[in-house]
């Protein structure tokens, strides 16, 4: 087996279906998928990941949620791969061969820790691209999004399994940190770009919003399900979600939908009888 595709699945279930389809259409028997059932809070993305089956794809329950990048080192150490993938739950692969291209850019880069395809929403660089049969590459200093990255398992085994990984976000920078300091460098494929499903209709939009918060307001962090019938969206959150390319119907949006959130979570006060 040369590569083992994992998914964190954490999302709702139309994301996870539609993910895990492109990723299988995208490969041959090379590959298998493993979704990790990190307790999505979806009853039927549960059910999915209950009773899906395919053959190159294994479901592993690590009996709780554990988080995105906890969950990418648990379907790791399962991996039968030699390269693995870290796929999120809510991204299309291309249907061109982007496997063998990141494989292909690994193996004549022996100094790249890791390569990942570019993120629809990051621009390639007008300057610095490497062009090469099959792939083109781009080399950064900045941090490198993982939507989709692919990591040699002898290299992730050895310099790459981190400990006290947060539950959401910053992972790219803790692997970062590592590759610096290990003198290796780091690239996207811009000749192959994946694209994000987080702010379609099949979308929560809250969950995109605690995404978003949990990376950004560290003094805030909790569990998604938490985070909903406690968060206040207020003028310093606005700035941070336009920043980020809100429109302002999104932002009213989500704050509507914490409201309703936070109506049921809080039952009525009860009337004492005289």
């Amino acid at each position: 087996m040369r590569f083992s595709i994992i998914i964190n699945c954490y999302n709702t279930l139309p994301l996870i279906q539609k993910c895990v389809e492109a990723a299988l259409v995208s490969t041959n028997h090379n590959s298998e998928l493993i979704l990790v059932n990190n307790h999505p809070p979806y009853e039927d993305a549960l059910s999915f990941l209950r009773e899906f089956r395919h053959p190159r794809v294994r479901i592993l329950d690590p009996g709780r949620n554990i988080g995105c990048m906890p969950g990418f080192q648990y379907g790791a150490k399962n991996a039968q791969g030699e390269y693995l993938v870290k796929l999120d739950d809510d991204v299309l692969v291309p249907r061109k061969n982007w496997t063998a291209a990141m494989y292909q850019a690994l193996q004549d880069h022996p100094a790249l820790a890791y390569v990942a395809l570019l993120p629809s929403a990051v621009k390639a660089s007008s300057g610095r691209l490497l062009h090469k049969s099959g792939y083109t590459l781009e080399f950064r200093r900045s941090t490198i999004l993982f939507w989709c990255m692919m990591i040699r398992k002898q290299v992730w085994q050895k310099d790459f399994f981190l400990t006290d990984l947060p539950l959401y976000g910053v992972g790219e920078r803790d692997y970062e940190r590592k590759a610096n300091a290990l003198g290796l460098k780091k690239a996207y494929l811009t000749s192959h770009v994946c694209t994000s499903l987080g702010r379609t209709e099949e979308s929560d939009p809250l969950y995109g919003a605690w995404k978003l918060f949990y990376v950004k307001k560290k003094d805030k962090r909790s569990d998604f399900d938490n985070w909903k019938k406690r968060f206040i969206l207020g003028p310093e959150e606005v700035v941070i979600m336009r920043r980020f390319g809100y429109p302002e119907s999104q932002i009213d949006e989500v704050r509507a939908l914490l409201a309703t959130e936070q109506q049921v979570a809080t039952p009525p006060p009860t009337t004492e009888r005289r």
